[in-house]
């Protein structure tokens, strides 16, 4: 059974909804989580509001006071509490894998696209003239050339793209062939990717501060079931028509999550992988799960009104609870003390960490 203690508003105060005993995983909003995950250990509001507070203080590190050593201690603290989720292994590496070219890209775009000058200029390069020109050069035939040749032979126009491309640059910069300008407009402002040590030091604060957030948010995502949202709701005495709401939503998006797995291992039990497959190809398979899934929800509706019909359930009828709820610990209070002081450092006085060093 689970590590935490559940309590339940149901008559002989019996735990409802709890895993079966030997169960390691149990099922959350993003995929699955092990039961005894320490995070998993904590309130629900809790967990949120921290969670909240953290990304307040991040963005006003990277943002405003561009303190890296700051948003550094905040992205070590993220890290812990994603390891502490209890994912699996394997989904962990995966989302790291995924996060990773999105951080490079946003490294990039701040870096290219914010030109901050500073005391010490790494690079400074000129990629745009401010005007658009019309020319005729010997490398766009060689280029046309090496494409349609390398379709004939392979039946492949990606390779061939990418092969005359690199052998144009390559062309272009060791031996430049004559070219004829035929036309000349005036677009824009000259470009100029200029990197110095303040870009860099924005740049990779940004970086750390979003991929702390990132972190932070799927251990919430993680860490948090369905049931569980419904009974801090409930301790939180939302009205009944809402929790009945989002509990019907929630419900729907696991089922959803249930016949999603059924669907593709009847595809893969088809052999639907058996041969290697292209990535268009792996889209349209993909595609072509949204006619399964939309007939299969259509039905699960029909069948969860049927259920709540049988039931007698009406909204304005009181209903006895059966809900999963947390109770309120010291650990509870003590992070909610964390938050309020990390609330304060996000609309107060917040010291810059890395002035303070450099001084």
């Amino acid at each position: 059974m689970s590590s935490q203690a559940y309590t339940s508003n149901s008559e002989g105060n019996e735990p409802f909804l709890q895993p079966p005993p030997g169960r390691r995983y149990v099922r959350s909003f993003l995929f699955s989580r092990r039961i005894d995950a320490l995070f998993a250990q904590l309130h629900l509001i809790a967990r949120t509001l921290l969670v909240l507070c953290m990304s307040g203080v991040q963005l006003r590190m990277i943002n405003a006071e561009t303190d890296l050593v700051g948003a550094g201690i905040l992205w070590v603290v993220s890290l812990v509490l994603f390891l502490l989720s209890g994912m699996h292994a394997r989904i962990a590496r995966l989302y790291l894998l995924l996060t990773l070219p999105a951080l490079i890209s946003l490294f990039a775009t701040w870096i290219i696209f914010n030109p901050l000058p500073g005391s010490v200029t790494l690079l400074k390069w000129p990629v745009y003239s401010g005007h658009l020109m019309l020319i005729l050069a010997w490398w766009e035939p060689l280029w046309l050339a090496i494409v349609i040749g390398c379709f004939l032979w392979t039946r492949k126009l990606l390779i061939g793209i990418g092969l005359a491309t690199l052998v144009a640059i390559l062309q272009t910069s060791l031996l430049p062939l004559p070219a004829v300008t035929l036309a000349q407009l005036n677009f824009f402002h000259p470009l100029t990717i200029l990197v110095s040590d303040r870009s860099l030091l924005v740049a990779v604060t940004k970086v750390v501060g979003y991929s702390g957030m990132v972190f932070m948010t799927i251990a919430l995502v993680v860490t948090s079931r369905d049931a569980e949202l419904i009974g801090a709701l409930r301790q939180l005495h939302i009205p009944q028509p809402i929790v009945f709401f989002l509990s019907t939503v929630f419900r729907a998006l696991d089922l959803s999550l249930s016949d999603y797995e059924t669907i593709r291992q009847a595809q893969i039990a088809r052999a639907i992988n058996a041969r290697p497959r292209s990535v268009i190809r792996r889209l349209r398979d993909m595609g072509n799960i949204a006619v399964p899934m939309v007939a299969m929800m259509i039905r699960r509706s029909s069948e969860i009104g049927d259920a709540l019909l049988a039931r007698g359930y009406r909204l304005e009828r009181p209903n006895v609870n059966f809900y999963e709820t947390s109770p309120w610990r010291l650990i509870d209070w003590i992070v909610l003390i964390v938050s309020l002081v990390f609330l304060y450092l996000t609309f107060g006085p917040l010291p810059n960490l890395t002035v303070l060093l450099l001084k």
